[in-house]
């Protein structure tokens, strides 16, 4: 068995945050936001002409449940909690996962400066991309289960709800009108890899800090060591 085999979450974390990037990058630069903004245009439309009641409706309750009260409020109790029960580790991974979602929207919208689509059905404020709610949510959703859940089949089988509902979170943005396609591809991919890939990078800051701790200090009665 190849030991160096990259591990999944490990992989998972690099894939969306290269993605996230890359559509960074392609909405950012000129040349390539016009090919973005085709497909953006063509998403948008489609929405327009198969509108529903529906998913309106069900777009408008994912706003409230990942809007900033409830979000943070979410986030607040996560926190208290690891830190009642002491789990430093996971609450450093939690704090990073945070820290990052949030860094990146602001800078990122004001280098961007993207205008929003026409006829928002919700409140909107500061340029479109990224979606800052496509980032906070798939911030929020995964790392929560990741903060709590001891690796193992119960974590991956709440990852594999958590995803899909921040996945299904940021494209609900898009039926209300409040972000082009890019802007909640883009925000999720970050937002996600960021709660993956935090815990690894906690992990490995950790070990390296650890392994110069270890090492042992001698006594000024004790024997020299023995070198063989």
């Amino acid at each position: 068995m190849d030991d160096r085999r990259v591990p999944p979450d490990v992989a998972a974390a690099a894939g969306l945050l290269a993605l996230g990037g890359a559509v960074t990058v392609m909405v950012h630069v000129p040349q390539t936001r016009v090919l973005v903004q085709r497909v953006d245009d063509a998403w948008y439309h489609l929405l327009q002409r198969t509108h529903s009641p529906t998913r309106t409706a069900v777009s408008r309750a994912l706003d409230v449940a990942f809007g900033t009260t409830v979000d943070w409020t979410v986030r607040a109790a996560v926190t208290a909690r690891l830190v009642r029960r002491r789990q430093w580790a996971a609450l450093a991974a939690w704090t990073v996962t945070i820290v990052l979602g949030e860094v990146s929207v602001g800078p990122l919208k004001s280098a961007v400066d993207r205008p929003r689509p026409g006829l928002p059905m919700t409140r909107t404020t500061m340029a479109s991309y990224p979606s800052g709610h496509a980032l906070a949510a798939a911030t929020t959703a995964p790392g929560v289960v990741i903060a709590l859940v001891p690796p193992g089949p119960a974590r991956r089988r709440l990852l594999a709800v958590a995803v899909p509902l921040a996945s299904a979170t940021a494209l609900s943005r898009t039926s209300l009108n409040a972000h082009w396609l890019s802007d909640v591809v883009g925000g999720f991919a970050l937002g996600t890899g960021y709660a993956l890939g935090a815990p690894r990078l906690v992990g490995l800051i950790r070990a390296l800090g650890g392994g110069r701790q270890r090492r042992p200090r001698r006594g000024r009665g004790d024997p020299p060591r023995r070198v063989d």
